[in-house]
């Protein structure tokens, strides 16, 4: 490969103008809980939710709606539509104690995160089988994506989440699948070196990732000065470094994005992680 087809590979992946960081406060000022439990059980669960996040403490307005108060999924939907929250928090799998299906979130669930565009906070375990919270408090949040830069939002719910002199993990897994499907291209484009390629993309896909952290970092230090932020930069299988990096950080919160602004339905990544890991609080924006 000659210099000028260097430069020329070199400037498809240079370094693009992105979006830097916006710090901006979370307003959650009205939650929903969603159980299908009675009220009782509900107001246990509340509890245990405040003392987990002691942030959500000075959220005005909780509304709860136990398992009586609704028999399908368009009731639940008026519900929440009167209800018009910052925050919606229930179980995987409601109403569906006799049979839960495997790989799926539920169809409440389900809709909600496709129908719905306000947050939803999933609760250990399933409605039949709840993992307590009591007791335990959130000190280490974890923001989860596969494009980390110019996303200030996820980054912004991360911090909401976190106590302030809590610690805040940014981490970023490169799919190797999809890199290694654009590799395989290359290898088919004669004037491209593919080792080059290999090398080429794979440092500036980590340093794209990289630099915006460390603008997120300095950023929040500004903004909330006793946060610990730290970050993780890797490639490889989704779903694998994640549980890796959950149980390595003893993560108490994983919060990611259900879908990209041009699709309706979660996408991959996403919906993999919240089927899968079920044993720690998942926050879906």
């Amino acid at each position: 490969m000659s210099s000028d087809q260097i430069d020329e590979f070199q400037s498809i992946f240079r370094r693009a103008e992105r979006e830097p960081f916006l710090f901006e406060s979370i307003n959650i000022n009205q939650v929903s809980l969603i159980t299908d439990g009675g009220s009782d059980s509900a107001e246990s669960l509340k509890t245990s939710l405040l003392n987990y996040f002691p942030g959500l403490q000075n959220s005005e307005t909780w509304t709860v709606h136990t398992g009586d108060s609704f028999s399908n999924v368009q009731q639940l939907l008026e519900l929440l539509s009167d209800d018009r929250p910052d925050l919606i928090i229930t179980h995987r799998h409601l109403q569906e104690k006799s049979l839960v299906p495997q790989h799926s979130l539920g169809v409440y669930v389900d809709v909600l995160t496709q129908a719905s565009k306000v947050p939803v906070l999933l609760l250990p375990g399933t409605a039949s089988d709840p993992k307590s919270l009591a007791g335990k408090s959130c000190r280490e949040v974890m923001v989860v994506t596969d494009h980390i830069s110019g996303d200030s939002r996820l980054i912004n719910y991360g911090v909401r989440f976190c106590p302030s002199d809590g610690e805040i993990w940014l981490s970023h897994v490169e799919d190797d699948i999809v890199f290694n499907r654009y590799i395989q291209a290359f290898e088919r484009i004669p004037e491209i070196d593919t080792e080059l390629a290999r090398e080429l993309l794979g440092q500036q896909l980590q340093k794209e990732a990289e630099d915006f952290i460390k603008t997120c970092a300095e950023r929040l230090k500004e903004k909330v000065p006793e946060l610990t932020v730290k970050s993780d930069v890797t490639r490889g299988h989704h779903l694998k470094v994640y549980q890796q990096l959950i149980k390595n950080h003893a993560i108490d919160l994983l919060i990611t994005n259900t879908k990209d602004d041009d699709q309706l339905a979660m996408h991959g990544m996403a919906y993999s992680i919240s089927v899968e890991m079920i044993d720690v609080p998942l926050l879906l924006l």
